[in-house]
């Protein structure tokens, strides 16, 4: 059994311009100590997803609708109040894009780790800031930190005390939105070493969001192709970046540059759809150089059994 098992999952918000279609029917199973990572452009649907796994939801939302099940439990069947004490920190926690914006610059590292333990588990001061100090130590920081103020901290070492945060209540799964998108090169590798050391001690399973492909590809067990609010193509990473079955995923793929290829990096024409009012049949039918009559009128279904993937030229007779 996965520990995690997404199944038409939807969200959708109400703004002005009318409802914007931001996750929209996306399915995939986590199985433990295994990492998935979701890949596409801005405004794809990534953070959207996890915002609808962990229900951290705004107040214009539309439709928020699905089965999402750990171990087997179906969450949405929790009320809100349960579902912030029993799952929220607990079984799924999260690493949030941009470690200073995540942190408060008034209070001191070290409580803003303990802070969940006294809220979700009515830990004592004391206690709850000695397990921040051992969170602290297990991410590689010295236990004096937990004593410093954010702006004491380099990047790294904010983006390791937000890592620490997410990790203090020993949850099962972590996701991962971003966590080294403002980091340079050489701190970028520590943090994915330190991620991956923290997989296999912990036996953890990430939701890894991410622009980057070839940090995708450092920790992904599977990939997740986002677009337009769909999870387009989904399989495992060593089927899907060899040989990807989805247009989309292919032109992302040639979009990356070689160092052991005098092949030019390639472009997508275009831009992403408008999702208050996706294209009809297939969604990336607009800027698809292999589009066909039907791609314009009809959704596609998944095609494949390990590499699944939206496409009608996957068509049986296609």
């Amino acid at each position: 059994m996965p520990i995690l098992s997404v199944r038409d999952l939807f969200l959708h918000y109400r703004t002005r311009k009318g409802v914007v279609r931001a996750v929209d029917g996306v399915s995939f199973n986590l199985e433990h100590g295994q990492s998935i990572a979701l890949v596409g452009e801005s405004g794809s649907g990534k953070t959207s997803t996890a915002s609808a796994i962990l229900r951290m939801l705004p107040r214009n939302v539309a439709k928020y609708e699905g089965v999402v099940e750990v171990d087997g439990k179906n969450l949405m069947e929790l009320e809100n109040e349960e579902f912030r004490t029993q799952v929220r920190w607990r079984l799924i926690s999260m690493v949030f894009q941009g470690a200073m914006n995540a942190l408060s610059p008034m209070i001191r590292v070290g409580y803003q780790v303990a802070e969940p333990l006294m809220i979700h588990m009515d830990a004592a001061k004391d206690e709850a800031l000695a397990k921040a100090e051992a969170a602290m130590e297990s991410v590689g920081l010295p236990r004096y930190t937990v004593n410093r103020f954010p702006h004491e901290l380099s990047g790294g070492m904010k983006q390791r005390v937000v890592i620490a945060m997410a990790l203090v209540m020993r949850p099962s799964i972590v996701i991962l939105d971003e966590p080294t998108s403002a980091l340079d090169v050489m701190t970028q590798a520590n943090i994915m070493n330190l991620l991956k050391q923290l997989k296999e001690d912990e036996g953890l399973s990430y939701i890894f969001i991410t622009h980057d492909l070839g940090l995708s590809s450092e920790l992904a067990d599977w990939v997740g192709i986002m677009y337009a609010g769909q999870l387009v193509e989904f399989g495992p990473a060593d089927i899907v970046f060899p040989k990807p079955s989805h247009p989309y995923t292919q032109k992302l793929l040639s979009s990356v540059p070689r160092l052991r290829s005098d092949t030019r990096p390639d472009s997508i024409p275009g831009t992403p759809p408008d999702l208050t009012a996706p294209p009809k049949g297939c969604r990336f039918h607009p800027r698809c150089p292999f589009v066909f009559d039907r791609c314009t009128t009809e959704e596609p279904p998944y095609f494949g059994v390990n590499d699944r993937s939206m496409c009608w030229l996957l068509a049986p007779g296609a």
